[in-house]
């Protein structure tokens, strides 16, 4: 009995070297902090403060034993909340330029717009979004989709166009169940929400310095009430690249479950100074349907941007005119200062 244990040892310590061998795990993480302001009209909504987030992401990849390889990670997020689940996921390639991917908030998504930036987008810049899809008053603007399958756990596949790009395909059964959900380490079934599904295309067609994404996400109705639709978003975006300079134009359409629907116009440039700075400015006009706006909201975000070597910061000035679609509510100012630096 003793030698058979110390065999059985022997060869759970091979394979568990083997193992090793032909796989790699890699550490990374990143810090920032920022110090942002906002100011209203008579100064009703005016304050200012800090904030921060962390995170820490472990990835692992190698080869399978049929052939093919993998890769594997997550990540620990901090920014208010801590997230155990962020950017979860498992990724076998099938073949060369085919990937199918499992998990969650790791897969090419429609929530981010390619109009260049030096800094955050507009609506991270001005707190936007903070309460959630579509239910808060802060404002419009989106950098996206309002859907965002890809933030939800499921299914994905990507593949590459020989070089001119790559078409994703995702979906979400469950478009309510994250890392955070209770019953996340079993099959989670939530009746309040539905399934989702992604479609895109992001490459260069060919063309050096030039980026293409075409994306549509659809989020079918729980059916909760007799008035609720399904709700729909697409995320066009052209930008080219020369030298140091960058332009880029995007739209944004994103149908709500009311009916209701916000169209976005975006436009944005961004040039090098040099090696170290970088200034970019960019322009967001959204139109709500709702028959209570008044007047189109519109963002003009003006950004700098300097590396420091370890750290890099940024100072990031934004101005919102009829916040929320409506033109009682003036004009509002948002500035920040963000440090960042990756480990």
């Amino acid at each position: 009995m003793k030698s058979k244990l110390l065999l059985s040892s022997a060869l759970i310590s091979g394979l568990a070297l083997a193992g090793s061998a032909v796989a790699e795990t890699k550490i990374s993480g990143n810090l920032d902090i920022s110090l942002g302001s906002r100011s209203a009209d008579g100064g009703a909504a005016s304050s200012s403060g800090f904030g921060s987030e962390t995170q820490i992401n472990i990835a692992n990849s190698g080869d399978l034993n049929n052939g093919m390889s993998y890769s594997a990670g997550f990540s620990l997020e901090s920014d208010g909340a801590t997230d155990g689940f962020e950017g979860t996921y498992i990724n076998i390639n099938l073949a060369e330029g085919s990937m199918l991917h499992f998990g969650s908030d790791k897969f090419p998504a429609l929530d981010g717009t390619i109009t260049p930036k030096v800094s955050v987008a507009a609506d991270t810049m001005t707190g936007l979004g903070q309460a959630g899809a579509g239910g808060d008053t802060t404002g419009l603007y989106r950098d996206g989709s309002r859907i965002d399958a890809v933030e939800h756990q499921g299914v994905g596949f990507l593949q590459d166009l020989a070089g001119l790009g790559n078409i994703g395909v995702y979906y979400t059964p469950n478009a309510d169940t994250d890392g955070n959900d209770a019953s996340n380490d079993s099959v989670n079934f939530n009746e309040t929400t539905n399934s989702a599904t992604q479609i895109q295309f992001k490459g260069n067609l060919g063309i050096d310095g030039l980026t293409v994404l075409l994306g549509q996400e659809k989020l079918d109705s729980a059916m909760l009430t007799t008035t609720e639709t399904d709700q729909k978003a697409r995320n066009l975006g052209i930008a080219y690249n020369f030298g140091q300079f960058s332009v880029g134009a995007s739209q944004i359409k994103n149908e709500l479950n009311d009916g209701t629907e916000l169209e976005t116009k975006e436009f944005g440039a961004t040039v090098a100074v040099n090696d170290n700075l970088s200034l970019g400015i960019s322009y967001h006009e959204t139109e709500d349907s709702d028959a209570a706006s008044t007047a189109d909201e519109e963002i003009t975000m003006v950004q700098a941007g300097y590396n420091l070597g370890g750290v890099y910061m940024s100072v990031n000035y934004a101005q919102m005119e009829n916040r929320n679609g409506l033109a009682a509510n003036g004009d509002d100012d948002f500035a920040s200062l963000r440090l960042g630096t990756k480990f």
